[in-house]
């Protein structure tokens, strides 16, 4: 298939160590994927812990738009019609789906010294004051800076790091993309503390949770950082010393129906001084091993009738069939399988490069492969059993690892606004206006 370029620019977000941190979020895919996602009215979202970002895929039709936003350490993801959610570093954020606010934020956003929704503490007179003397401050510094003797290079990159932040500034206040479609705003988050959350799912109980550091299954209650649900059997205690590296779940009717393991080992941190491979698939309501001797596993997804599962050291997808016992190897790709959903007959599987880890033994797929790839292939599961590759986005840059991917519905150019926009300002929503809202739709 003819391969496209994404043309998307680069951003320049700010970093602790240096002003501005360019990363590089250019990918190739397969020319009818534009097409694909539009005419099923859909859009990609994923997250990439190690470039530090929820990224989305969006289709005009005609090309792709790879938008990305900046978290710490983003893993889980579930997305649906109505909301998307997210779990990071010590949180679990979730998006609220509002298409009432497309016109607004496709409009300038105000300056904040203009904006009646900020109010001003002080009189106007004060705050000029307080201005001049703030510029007189900028400008001591700015001597002090001149009073270090910088080189001309070291002077013009200081130069060129000022003009990427006002040119960043600026580009937050700016209208969003005339072609987005649907708007998910920041609306509640919670705060679980440094859990190694892995992957999530809204159930019948609210938010499940894979929970590595402690080994379990949990859900959230405001009063707590978790409450903890299930534990492999072989799991003596709860404490946050990731035993077995328990990382993947999937639900079954709003219930924790299989999940996934590394390992079986019930001692710290074992499961990465391994001299062999033993990773598991177990049932949640038997709490019993249904398949082991795995590499890796990642990611079981509960789908016609049987469990699809990454078998992430050999680049495998496979299913398991829980009335026949039978698990079968579907796919084989060239790159670290690990997330996993689905929209009708298509499977969308995230794929990741390789990587140099702190575990004895590396994974299989150094032996059969010598390059591999990041990126997100599709994957026609039609009832005929002609199963193959339909297309595929693969990252060309700073992209290397991939953990989880969902498919956003109703939507095939979504925009998302992060807690930190400026937008978070004065965006807002209320039931008389999605009442408003809907009686203008009928």
């Amino acid at each position: 298939m003819e391969q496209q370029k994404n043309t998307t620019p680069n951003k320049a977000e700010q970093d602790l160590s240096s002003l501005y941190k360019e990363l590089d979020f250019d990918c190739e895919y397969s020319d009818n994927l534009p097409a694909i996602l539009k005419e099923l009215n859909i859009s990609l979202a994923f997250t990439s812990y190690q470039a530090g970002r929820l990224m989305l895929v969006r289709s005009d039709g005609e090309s792709l738009d790879v938008n990305f936003k900046s978290f710490p350490r983003p893993m889980g993801l579930t997305a649906s019609e109505e909301g998307i959610t997210l779990g990071i570093f010590t949180q679990i954020i979730n998006f609220q789906r509002e298409d009432g606010l497309l016109a607004q934020i496709k409009q300038p956003l105000q300056n904040i010294e203009d904006d009646i929704t900020a109010p001003r503490i002080k009189a106007k007179e004060n705050s000029d004051k307080d201005s001049q003397a703030i510029q007189g401050g900028i400008k001591s510094a700015q001597e002090q800076l001149d009073d270090l003797a910088l080189t001309a290079e070291q002077q013009e990159k200081l130069k060129q790091q000022q003009a990427e932040f006002t040119a960043y500034q600026e580009k937050l206040n700016a209208p969003l993309d005339e072609r987005v479609d649907a708007c998910f705003i920041t609306r509640s988050a919670h705060y679980s503390g440094m859990i190694n959350i892995h992957d999530i799912d809204w159930g019948d109980e609210g938010l499940w949770a894979v929970n590595s550091s402690f080994s379990c299954l949990c859900t959230l209650e405001p009063d707590f950082s978790f409450v903890p649900r299930w534990k492999p059997h072989f799991i003596s205690e709860l404490v946050p010393e990731d035993r077995c590296h328990l990382n993947g779940m999937t639900l079954k009717n709003g219930k924790p129906a299989y999940v996934t393991t590394f390992s079986k080992f019930d001692i710290p941190g074992k499961w990465r001084k391994g001299t062999k491979f033993d990773g598991t698939l177990m049932d949640v309501a038997k709490n019993e091993i249904v398949v082991d001797g795995l590499a890796m596993p990642h990611s079981p997804r509960w789908y016609n009738d049987r469990v699809y599962f990454c078998n992430s050291g050999y680049g495998q997808v496979c299913s398991y069939h829980p009335e026949t016992k039978v698990t079968e190897t579907l796919f084989e790709v060239p790159g670290f399988t690990r997330g996993m959903d689905f929209y009708g007959p298509i499977m969308f599987v995230g794929l990741s490069k390789l990587r140099a880890g702190d575990v004895s033994k590396p994974a299989p797929l150094t032996e059969k492969h010598q390059q591999t790839h990041s990126g997100i292939w599709l994957f026609n599961l039609d009832a005929n059993g002609d199963q193959q590759e339909i297309g595929h986005i693969k990252f060309t840059g700073n992209v290397d690892q991939i953990y989880d991917v969902a498919v956003i519905p109703g939507s095939s150019f979504p925009e998302l606004i992060e807690p930190s926009h400026p937008r978070m300002r004065n965006h807002f929503c209320h039931p008389e206006l999605q009442a408003l809202a809907s009686g203008s739709n009928d």
